[in-house]
């Protein structure tokens, strides 16, 4: 009987050291996870978000793929167009109150859009010229479509090829 109790409590002793080290081991991996999402402050601002100075645009057959989302400080917009079709790049601003959908149907007419540029690239090229920013973007809706269409009378932008971005305040 004496033997059954001190298994027990030898029993019970390993239980508790292993409920310790168990618990240890939980805090100590916590801590390191803890440390590893935080990061510097200064390493992150370092490798947050490409510039969105100059905006590289790369368009496919029916997308664009964009260096970085525009901003007010945006100057330059180049297209490069690795699809085997032609392709545009009309940038405008979605006036107040309408939204790209109206501007696209009323093909900017009627106060719903401002163009701001177009450029053109061929299949495998890229524009000759960069649509250049004079002044800052103001705040508000924006965006790059392209309308030229397949073969089969298809406009470009209603099979993906158009990108809608806000610049805030």
């Amino acid at each position: 009987m004496r033997d059954m109790r001190l298994q027990r409590v030898h029993t019970a002793k390993r239980r508790r050291t292993s409920l310790i080290l168990l618990v240890a081991t939980g805090i100590l991996a916590l801590g390191l996870f803890a440390g590893g999402c935080g990061g510097d402050d200064e390493e992150d601002e370092t490798t947050a978000q490409p510039s969105a100075e100059t905006v590289d645009v790369t368009a496919a057959d029916y997308s664009f793929d964009l260096s970085a989302t525009p901003t007010a400080e945006t100057k330059e917009i180049t297209l490069e167009n690795v699809g085997e079709e032609q392709h545009q790049l009309i940038f405008a601003r979605i006036n107040e109150g309408s939204t790209l959908q109206e501007a696209i149907e009323a093909e900017g007419q009627k106060g719903t859009a401002e163009e701001l540029g177009i450029i053109v690239a061929p299949p495998g090229g890229a524009a000759k010229q960069p649509i250049e920013i004079k002044k800052p973007l103001e705040p508000g809706n924006y965006a790059m479509v392209c309308t030229f269409r397949t073969k089969d009378g298809e406009p470009h932008y209603s099979l993906g090829q158009q990108e809608e971005f806000e610049i805030a305040e």
